[in-house]
């Protein structure tokens, strides 16, 4: 778990190093050759930035996994999740489902990066938020074809 948690917030920070170059003013070829990175990898988050998008938001999985790499303290990553916009996951379809920040917190817990009390916690906050339904089945009374 340690190597996946550094490898993914390697990601995150290489990608947010890139923005903060790129936002700087410096080319692609600028930022690659000062980061020792592949350009292709810079011009993703070029295109990114050009789009609007946000380059790596963080996510309740990154706060889970400083925390357990001892980046951030059990009480920062709790502060933080206590007060996050939750979105929960739905079924779409028959074989899609939705993700919502909810289930990295389920993730989180089930990896053993959230103690019981942690996530008791956590969830005495987001059970009166509302859910979003899941896509009506065709078996469902009353489904009609879209």
């Amino acid at each position: 778990m340690r190597e996946t948690a550094a490898e993914v917030l390697a990601l995150i920070d290489s990608d947010r190093q890139f923005e903060r170059l790129l936002r700087q003013g410096l080319t692609p070829q600028q930022v690659a050759d000062r980061t020792g990175e592949d350009e292709r990898f810079v011009l993703t988050v070029k295109r990114m930035i050009d789009r609007g998008e946000p380059v790596r938001p963080e996510t309740p999985e990154e706060l889970g996994f400083r925390r357990f790499l001892g980046q951030i303290s059990s009480r920062e990553m709790m502060d933080r999740l206590r007060t996050w916009p939750y979105t929960f996951g739905r079924i779409r379809d028959y074989d899609d489902y939705e993700r919502g920040s909810w289930d990295e917190i389920r993730n989180l817990r089930r990896d053993g990066l959230l103690s019981d009390q942690e996530y008791a916690e956590l969830k005495a906050i987001t059970d009166p938020m509302p859910k979003p339904p899941d896509d009506p089945m065709p078996w469902d009374e009353g489904w009609k074809p879209q």
